[in-house]
């Protein structure tokens, strides 16, 4: 029976090839971006999943009066946590990011990234693999470090790394331990040092470090949040508004900070800061976007696969008149035609696996990713299991419109199509149209989005200027001194070097709260040289920049932004306004006059607001100038490009520091980092976009030949009757046509909504939504449909007559 079945399969599909190329075509492009997507989602989602503890684990982040929510905290609130909220049994406080830093080790230098510094409880919160050593040594004094397995190899090779010392920092490390990291995590450290004493009480406003709470089991999220943001408001808002002479419901209003969690296990993907951790953010948004484009790809796969299975299976409706006849049940029936679409699924599901294979190394690539196919069977048992129940979907469908056929009226040629049944088509068709249609006014929209982005005047010009940066020395800002003078004497190529502090799309950053009158502005500050605005060619809109010849400029005088002036109210009349800044790093009354007005410019990406900005020189950061100096800036001529980098390379090594990498990046490359995730959503989009339309025209065509098949005979009477050929093609026509309008009408608002309110609203600078993209994407779509029906419309009058007409 089975060997007589698979005959029956196969020569059908011989004979109404086209159908099955659409459908086995259409579900293996699906199902390969299906898998792609979830290949991507799980390589995000496995980062620390190898915590033992990921549930009960959470960072502390502060939701700002403004809006911004910052990943840092202070260092008063874990001790506090600990001491009087009964649920948070243990805390670790740590700088946060990275410590790069020249590591010596028996004479011999390493430059090591990946060092951490923080409370002696890190591995409380990371229960790494110890392979020698152990923790409790560890937590005995800070001057012992944990290495991993790793850098210890590196380090000493085959000989035990335990009881040896390191020197870094100013400081002689013993090591105690020896860990190994299996899986991705929050923290993936080399060194793992502890401080050398607790952080000083800098107050309850002074957020500079990462701070992580573990807690008893149970989601303890909002009962936890609600006890923090009690004990913030007895010990922050209450004291300060008590000492600016308001109430502490005025002052959380104009100043207020609400404490938020979030949970370990969801941080990769699901927090509320723009970084999760050193090891970086995983792009959720769009992730979220292509698992919803893949599974409206899985839709039309779906709706071509049951449009042109039940329009071609009036074809075999005398195979069912013949087999019901000679007593073959409808169950059996049933289960062979359902048998029949999941072998076809079977098919699309091997097809995608090596077609994903195939891809597998550019999509790597492209996402900068290591994804392994063999290694993720769960990913492929759970694609396996979605073509499954679309192809029984399929299959159930179908195998009920064949196996309800009467055998008195098949076998007599009486096949007659329902009203409803067309209906059903019809707005199947009109379903592909509308998904069709949103790829591509989303692919568009973004391409306009994109472009904006790309195209928009950001305020500065980062062209042919390097930044480079330093290590963590002692001598940085005195370095860059003596190479601001020597690299534009020694090469003609080299325009002129400065600095700053808060570098486009730059890691850095420091705010703190700037006070005009009653005004009030959270405002970062931002440390720079005097040459700083002419080399980014950044415009001074009122007053002047800050110069060398005044004393004052590198005392009290400041320069401000747009945005920090019309926040404190004197954007009209800036200049010589005396604003209090309580800048932590500088003793004194902090207030600080107003000598000029720059043009905001573009810090971050244009998804976020400029932020006010005061400008400093450096001498007025002394503490900051001599621990926090991590770059400089390089402006250079576009002639002999490669020889000048090399140049500054050679000069470095000699002179700057001899042991560190010189590294260097182009500010405009730099910047453009922002657009990168918008830039690959355009991408995907665009690719996505040419396979639904693909897909959607393929099936339009297979369904346009099996429709006008059906109809030949119409056709063959039409021309007899004197039809002309434009007559019988627009009678062909009319139906898809008809569809076509139909589909647009709900294709245009559905659109709009979904790209304005999900998407394009995310933007701070954006584009206007752009009409165009709605009045072309239904005319391309209509063009195409009579151009594909057309076809098939054109060929059927050229028919012969007698051929169909000989038996009537």
């Amino acid at each position: 029976m089975f060997q007589t079945w698979f005959k029956i399969f196969f020569r059908n599909q011989k004979k109404n090839w086209l159908n099955g190329v659409v459908n086995v075509s259409g579900l293996t492009l699906s199902l390969t971006v299906l898998m792609l997507v979830l290949l991507y989602l799980n390589e995000e989602r496995k980062y620390n999943q190898e915590n033992s503890g990921r549930n009960e684990i959470y960072r502390v982040v502060h939701s700002m009066s403004d809006g911004e929510i910052w990943g840092v905290s202070t260092s008063v609130e874990g001790p506090k946590y600990k001491d009087e909220i009964p649920e948070v049994i243990e805390t670790y406080l740590s700088e946060g990011g990275y410590n790069p830093n020249l590591v010596y080790v028996e004479g011999k230098k390493y430059y090591t990234k990946k060092i951490i510094t923080g409370e002696a409880s890190f591995f409380d919160f990371f229960p790494f693999e110890i392979l020698k050593g152990s923790i409790d040594k560890f937590k005995e004094t800070s001057d012992n470090v944990a290495i991993s397995e790793t850098l210890a190899k590196r380090y000493f090779g085959s000989v035990s790394a335990i009881g040896k010392t390191l020197e870094f920092g100013n400081r002689v490390f013993i090591i105690t331990t020896v860990f190994k990291i299996k899986g991705k995590h929050y923290f993936e450290p080399d060194l793992v040092t502890q401080f050398k004493e607790y952080p000083k009480e800098e107050g309850w406003g002074s957020y500079s470090y990462d701070l992580l709470v573990k807690t008893t089991k149970g989601n303890l999220t909002k009962s936890l949040e609600n006890k923090m943001n009690e004990l913030w408001y007895k010990n922050s808002t209450v004291p300060s508004a008590e000492k600016e002479g308001m109430t502490p419901v005025e002052w959380d209003k104009k100043h207020g900070t609400k404490i938020l969690l979030e949970g370990l296990k969801d941080i990769r993907l699901e927090g509320y800061t723009k970084s999760a951790s050193p090891e970086g953010k995983g792009n959720y948004k769009l992730i979220k976007i292509l698992l919803s484009l893949a599974v409206l790809l899985l839709i039309i796969s779906c709706v071509n696969f049951i449009n042109l299975s039940i329009s071609s299976a009036e074809q075999r409706a005398k195979e069912v008149g013949v087999k019901k006849t000679l007593g073959i049940s409808k169950k059996s029936l049933f289960i062979q035609y359902t048998t029949e679409i999941l072998l076809l699924g079977l098919i699309s599901f091997i097809f995608s696996l090596i077609l994903v294979e195939l891809i597998l190394p550019y999509y790597n690539l492209f996402l900068k990713k290591d994804i392994i196919l063999i290694n993720e069977k769960g990913i492929i048992f759970e694609t396996f299991i979605v073509n499954i129940q679309l192809s029984l979907i399929v299959g159930f469908i179908t195998a009920f419109k064949l196996a309800g056929f009467k055998p008195s009226e098949v076998l007599k040629g009486n096949i007659t199509r329902s009203k409803k049944g067309l209906i059903i088509r019809n707005m199947m068709l009109g379903l592909q149209f509308v998904i069709s249609g949103f790829f591509l006014i989303a692919s568009l929209v973004v391409y306009k989005q994109v472009n904006y982005m790309m195209e928009k005047d950001l305020g500065f010009s980062g062209d042919n200027i390097l930044i480079v940066k330093l290590g963590h020395g002692q001598n940085n800002y005195q370095n860059y001194l003596i190479a601001k003078k020597e690299l534009v004497k020694q090469n003609s190529n080299i325009i002129e070097v400065t600095s700053n502090f808060f570098v486009p799309n730059g890691n850095n950053s420091s705010s703190t709260n700037a006070i005009y009158k009653e005004n009030d502005v959270q405002t970062n500050i931002n440390p720079i040289d005097f040459n700083y605005f002419d080399i980014l060619k950044i415009d001074i809109l009122k007053g002047r920049k800050l110069q060398e010849r005044f004393a004052s400029d590198t005392i009290t005088n400041i320069l401000i932004n747009e945005k920090m002036a019309k926040g404190l109210g004197i954007y009209n009349d800036p200049i010589d306004k005396k604003i209090h800044i309580p800048v932590p790093y500088i003793k004194g009354d902090r207030i600080f006059n107003v000598v000029g007005m720059v043009k905001d410019y573009h810090i971050y990406g244009l998804d976020r607001e400029i932020p006010p900005i005061a400008f400093f020189h450096w001498s007025v950061f002394k503490l900051m100038r001599d621990h926090s100096f991590y770059n400089f800036q390089i402006k250079i001529k576009n002639e002999n490009m490669e020889e000048t980098i090399n140049f500054i390379r050679k000069y470095w090594k000699l002179n700057i520091e001899q042991d560190y990498p010189f590294d260097y990046q182009f500010l405009d490359e730099k910047y453009q980092k922002t657009f990168k995730n918008h830039q690959k959503q355009k991408t995907l989009l665009t690719i996505l976009t040419l396979i639904v339309i693909i897909i959607s025209l393929l099936g339009l065509f297979a369904l346009a030949t099996l429709t006008i098949q059906q109809r030949l005979k119409e056709i063959a009477i039409r021309k007899a009757l004197g039809a002309s050929t434009k007559e019988i093609m627009f009678q062909l026509m009319k139906v898809f046509l008809k569809i076509a309008i139909y589909a647009t009408l709900i294709l245009i608002p559905f659109s709009f909504y979904i790209i304005q309110e999900k998407w394009l609203n995310d933007f701070v600078y954006r584009v206007e939504m752009p009409l165009y993209p709605y009045i072309m994407t239904p005319i391309i779509l209509t063009i195409l449909i009579c151009f594909v029906v057309g076809i098939k419309a054109y060929l059927a009058t050229k028919i012969n007559l007698i051929k169909y007409l000989k038996f009537e």
